[in-house]
């Protein structure tokens, strides 16, 4: 079995040009092709964005399932997190909340049935200060060490391929492309890798692409992986 990852900083839709565009973030994730879907920076019910529950929307725009992790709740009602698309039917979720010093950040979870295999999908957005990141990568650690079976993680982790951050997240996964080449910030320029698709030993990487967009500051990166064994 093959899948394609996807991770996506969307900026809540808003593009280089300044606009707020779903079909644009929409568009460009077609593009990609992806079995599943990591999403940052989501919004529901926000004005900034016409109150749009842009989860639901993309997820419908798609042809996609989709669950959101709200972190952050703004006058009652409009919040703003994380959300995770799948071509496959996701069966139970779990939205954990990371220590945060600032903005509150999450990891989402969500468990996907792929015909007889169930594979557990984490996607995160960590937060700007070192230490803080730490933190919360400890967090995650700490989940993913408690789930069993085929893992895979998705996230804009601001964290280069070098840091303690990503060490930390490699004793209990692994990523195949830390080499710093497969940049994702800024969208117009990109110079900084900071997105990241990390797996467990049950899949083989077979490649990793970022693909050029203007619909948000960040580029999206998927990542091919191979089930390798099943136990």
């Amino acid at each position: 079995m093959r899948l394609r990852i996807l991770s996506y900083n969307i900026r809540h839709c808003r593009g280089m040009n300044g606009k707020v565009c779903l079909k644009a973030v929409a568009s460009t994730i077609a593009g990609a092709q992806p079995d599943l879907v990591g999403l940052q920076e989501v919004d529901y019910f926000n004005p900034r964005s016409a109150f749009a529950d842009q989860a639901a929307k993309l997820g419908r725009m798609l042809g996609m399932y989709h669950v959101y992790g709200p972190n952050v709740t703004w006058g009652g009602v409009a919040r703003f997190g994380n959300a995770v698309l799948s071509r496959y039917p996701i069966v139970r979720w779990h939205n954990y909340l990371l220590p945060s010093k600032g903005e509150q950040r999450g990891l989402l979870r969500a468990e996907i049935q792929l015909n007889d295999l169930s594979v557990v999908f984490f996607n995160t957005h960590l937060g700007l200060d070192h230490q803080e990141r730490l933190q919360q990568v400890a967090k995650i650690q700490d989940i993913v060490r408690s789930m069993f079976g085929h893992q895979l993680l998705a996230g804009d982790l601001n964290a280069n391929p070098d840091s303690k951050e990503i060490a930390i997240l490699q004793t209990v996964l692994r990523s195949g492309d830390l080499s710093g080449t497969k940049f994702t910030f800024p969208s117009n320029y990109p110079k900084y890798k900071i997105d990241y698709i990390f797996y467990s030993d049950h899949w083989r990487l077979i490649e990793t692409k970022v693909y050029t967009s203007r619909a948000s500051d960040h580029l999206p990166l998927s990542a091919d992986v191979q089930l390798d064994r099943l136990h």
